[in-house]
């Protein structure tokens, strides 16, 4: 990765020659897709997998069922997208004959994608948010984390879809 990189996802304004210094995009396009099927697969786990088989399962049906099912399922799911994440990369850059000049396109595209980004942002602040909340409250880390993430991720997906100004 690049210091203009991370940069970038912590908010700092670059100029766009400091935009184009991607010195290793298939690194950026692989770091892109993993944080994707983290986002994804831990948010399912966490808050639709997880409650949901707690509450179809009449044995977990109580707040401490859904809790314990929750952290299960997203914590597996975050462990499943290390897998998934690089699968899925290496397969579509090699269904599209993707060269280095087009995997750095795309890169350069997703860093002015300022939704995108806000959501990666959100996402991650929202992780250590949560995981530092969890423990005062006695909750394990993990699962603050977890949540955190979730929540951030939906709270950036609310902003960028109806708090910001719509270009017309």
């Amino acid at each position: 990765m690049s210091v203009s990189y991370l940069k970038n996802h912590l908010g700092f304004q670059l100029t766009d020659e400091e935009m184009r210094d991607i010195p290793y995009p298939y690194l950026e396009m692989y770091t892109h897709v993993n944080i994707k099927a983290a986002q994804f697969f831990g948010i399912a786990g966490t808050m639709v997998v997880g409650p949901i088989s707690a509450i179809v399962r009449s044995k977990t049906r109580s707040l401490a069922g859904i809790g314990s099912l929750a952290y299960k399922c997203g914590k597996w799911g975050v462990i499943i997208s290390l897998f998934v994440g690089p699968a899925m990369t290496t397969s579509v850059l090699r269904a599209k004959n993707a060269d280095r000049d087009s995997v750095y396109d795309r890169c350069y595209r997703l860093r002015y994608n300022r939704n995108q980004v806000r959501v990666d942002r959100g996402s991650a602040v929202g992780a250590l948010t949560g995981a530092a909340l969890a423990v005062p409250m006695g909750a394990r880390p993990l699962f603050g984390g977890l949540v955190g993430m979730s929540m951030g991720i939906m709270a950036m997906a609310y902003y960028n879809n109806a708090l910001l100004p719509k270009k017309k």
